[in-house]
């Protein structure tokens, strides 16, 4: 497999894909088992439902993430996550480390800040740009489907403060058991 390949060929080149996802109030509507005759009722918090944006990561070949939930889908919230995969992956600490990327290509990504703050890093996190209008090349999007799944879907959370409580909880998850990161990456691995 390609990634092993790489994998083996330098075991200090990470490869990440970024994205980022909406995490509402208002909650993802999908269909669902009921009985016969019944109807599931999901309660909604009206016309303005607070939202945030979680922003990650996903190392495809450990299957390591990486998080952070920001107020905005703008520049900053993506420099937060640039931070934090710096910190997480130890770059100040480890010189030989290089980090390869994948991002769509929201403005986000390009903004004169985002430059800046990756040559601080000495360009070892180097941005590659996934075709546009293409999310199912990027396997980040496969964690976002889960969690929608298993956080918000047909899920009504009355606070925000419990619906990032719950958004954290499934991030910590998925950082304890990279193996079950690896199995949601897995329909991602075989169109490669």
């Amino acid at each position: 497999m390609i990634l092993d390949l790489l994998s083996e060929a330098n075991p200090n080149l990470m490869l990440l894909f970024a994205d980022a996802a909406e995490v509402s109030l208002m909650p993802t509507i999908t269909r669902c088992w009921t009985k016969i005759g019944q109807q599931q009722l999901i309660l909604t918090p009206g016309v303005s439902a607070q939202k945030r944006w979680n922003w990650g990561a996903v190392n495809v070949v450990t299957g390591q993430t990486v998080h952070v939930v920001h107020k905005r889908r703008n520049n900053i919230g993506f420099r937060r996550l640039l931070a934090a995969i710096a910190r997480y992956f130890q770059l100040t600490e480890r010189p030989e480390r290089q980090i390869v990327l994948f991002v769509d290509n929201d403005k986000a990504h390009d903004a004169r800040m985002v430059r800046r703050l990756l040559s601080k890093y000495a360009h070892r996190i180097r941005l590659e740009w996934l075709p546009p209008y293409s999310p199912e090349l990027n396997p980040q999007e496969d964690i976002w489907r889960h969690m929608r799944r298993r956080v918000t879907h047909n899920h009504y959370f009355e606070q925000l403060d419990a619906l990032l409580a719950a958004v954290d909880d499934f991030h910590q998850e998925l950082e304890a058991d990279t193996t079950q990161v690896l199995r949601l990456l897995k329909p991602w691995l075989n169109r490669l």
